[in-house]
């Protein structure tokens, strides 16, 4: 990982892009969540220059990961896995685009058949109340918006 493309860091996240009291990158509204991808060992340069990227072109302008200073802090991190959270707005066309984004640049992993796996889209509001595990209930996920075996959009 490379910290100098890092905007900031804190309570054991590294963040891109501009999220700050006097410019939040979202309002403090109840359609604000997340979908997250998952890895294991170093961020890659590569995978940051993905995170940079989909900001640039307006997919998001707030994404964070782990960080991997802090990650024996972490008590969801137990075997040295990172999360890259890639928030988004629950409109359509706002998850069409982080969706594809994700599909484009082979972050939703497949199963072995190929088969997308159906990551759910957590609302900030479910984390913020414990929601994890058999606690948490997706009302969105992948499956809503594409076909999970070919990963093509569904129509509206």
């Amino acid at each position: 990982m490379r910290e100098n493309l890092v905007s900031y860091k804190t309570g054991g996240w590294c963040y891109y892009g501009t999220n700050t009291i006097q410019s939040p990158a979202f309002e403090e509204t109840d359609n604000i969540g997340k979908f997250m991808t998952f890895g294991h060992g170093d961020i890659s340069y590569e995978m940051q220059e993905l995170i940079l990227k989909a900001i640039k072109q307006d997919i998001t302008p707030l994404i964070k990961h782990t960080d991997l200073d802090m990650t024996h802090l972490n008590p969801h991190s137990k075997d040295g896995s990172w999360v890259v959270i890639w928030y988004s707005t629950d409109e359509e066309q706002a998850l069409k685009g982080l969706a594809k984004f994700l599909i484009d640049h082979e972050l939703v992993p497949k199963t072995k058949s190929g088969r997308y796996y159906n990551i759910s889209f957590k609302y900030d509001q479910q984390t913020r109340n414990d929601e994890y595990g058999e606690n948490f209930k997706s009302s969105i996920s992948m499956g809503d918006i594409i076909d999970l075996n070919t990963g093509k959009f569904h129509k509206v």
